[in-house]
């Protein structure tokens, strides 16, 4: 970096930023040990794709046999940014003195791994050195929001069985032992839905969130017209395409409701491909799709115009998209930067295009995607360089000034996402 963006990124650096994404659990934040910090999916899908079997990271392994094979072959991926947020970790959380991790050198890691996993507080240690204030969860509709701080750890409604898999049997003994309806209609759905955002809103969740495939179809569905779907899937009769596509936006659009109702943001993620891999590994299997459009959520936007919307997509082509949409629409947020989007060329191109065309209050900075709460620090450390690099851009064309460029960074990293999501 520059000598101005390294002066800039030393004081981003003081910024306590907020999470607003990640699948960290609440009541196990942290790795139980260094393979599971290493089983993370990126390191098994690069580690993976460059040769490593499957049989070599089986959950049958033990410690030993799986992170030896896994470390030998990161020497081939020791070029990446993902590569570089283990040894980052390593450093700042464990003491590592290394620059890579080898066959030498990783057991004496494993160890103080260990010693600082097994400490308490050390959640909290880590989001100190992270310097990150709270961070948003994943929770699905069934789970208990309890016996955790809802405070630093954010509950987060995710809605994608509800909307996919609502005729489940599954998804209706859970509505049933959340809310305590059975669902044998229109109605009742309704009711069930109403009553997991209460109990959600009730327990302090900031938001809603989903994930859509590119064959999602947005549309607005009359209850008269879903009435019959809904009762020939709960028969467990089969629908076609478009009936499904019908109902899944009917149940979309009540989601929306639900966020209304209760004040809640709604989280979208938009353009994974699942399950296109046969042969990938656990979480290694999806892609990505350059035929997702926003085009299709702007009756979306419009009817629920009193609804905030935070929008990731996951193909770099829907950026231009994003940024007209959130330039022309109150209430959409242009958010983070998703999976395979998450390195530094593309968040940097992302960022100089929403700094330079739109209002610092409508740009989420960013959020980790972690699952668990150890990443959080490089990953947010990644991005608070990319920031600060192409900030110092902004100052040296003369566009901000130092100062300026600072209050950018406190909007994207903390301001915003207090205001958006009122925590």
């Amino acid at each position: 970096m520059s000598s101005l963006a390294e002066s800039l990124y030393a004081e981003i650096e003081k910024i306590q930023a907020i999470d607003i994404h990640s699948h960290v659990r609440q009541l196990k934040p942290s790795a139980a040990g260094l393979r599971e910090l290493l089983g993370y999916h990126y390191y098994t899908e690069l580690a993976f794709s460059c040769g490593l079997e499957k049989d070599q990271m089986a959950a049958s392994l033990s410690d030993e046999a799986m992170v030896t094979a896994l470390v030998a072959r990161m020497a081939d991926f020791d070029n990446t940014v993902q590569y570089g947020w283990i040894v980052e970790l390593a450093r700042k959380l464990f003491d590592f003195k290394d620059r890579r991790l080898t066959e030498a050198n990783w057991r004496p890691l494993a160890a103080a791994a260990a010693k600082c996993l097994a400490g308490t507080d050390w959640s909290a240690e880590v989001l100190r050195r992270a310097n990150i204030e709270k961070v948003f969860l994943t929770n699905t509709f069934t789970e208990d929001l309890d016996g955790f701080d809802r405070h630093v750890l954010v509950p987060c409604l995710r809605c994608d069985d509800l909307v996919f898999h609502t005729a489940r049997p599954a998804t209706l003994d859970g509505l049933a032992q959340r809310t305590g309806v059975t669902v044998g209609n229109v109605a009742t759905l309704k009711q069930a839905i109403r009553g997991v955002f209460s109990y959600f809103s009730g327990r302090g969740a900031r938001c809603a969130a989903i994930s859509l495939t590119p064959e999602f179809v947005c549309l607005p569905v009359k209850p008269a017209e879903a009435e019959p779907l809904l009762t020939a899937a709960l028969q467990g009769e089969p629908l076609s395409a478009e009936e499904t596509a019908q109902l899944r936006s009917f149940v979309f659009y009540l989601i929306a409701d639900g966020c209304r109702e209760f004040a809640l943001p709604m989280q979208l993620m938009i353009g994974a491909v699942r399950g296109a891999y046969d042969h990938g590994v656990a979480n290694g299997t999806d892609l990505v799709a350059n035929t997702a459009s926003l085009g299709q959520y702007a009756d979306l936007f419009n009817r629920f115009h009193d609804v905030t919307f935070t929008v990731s997509y996951l193909s770099p082509t829907m950026a231009h998209e994003l940024l007209t949409y959130t330039w022309i629409f109150r209430n959409v947020y242009a958010s983070g930067h998703w999976w395979y989007t998450n390195i530094p060329g593309y968040i940097e191109a992302d960022l100089r295009c929403r700094i330079e065309a739109l209002p610092r209050t409508k740009l989420l900075g960013y959020y980790s995607d972690a699952y668990y709460i150890e990443f959080t620090l490089p990953k947010f450390n990644m991005y608070r360089r990319c920031l600060a690099r192409v900030l110092a851009e902004q100052v040296e064309m003369k566009r901000l000034t130092e100062a300026e460029a600072l209050a950018v960074a406190a909007a994207l990293l903390r301001d915003n996402p207090k205001r958006i999501f009122n925590v």
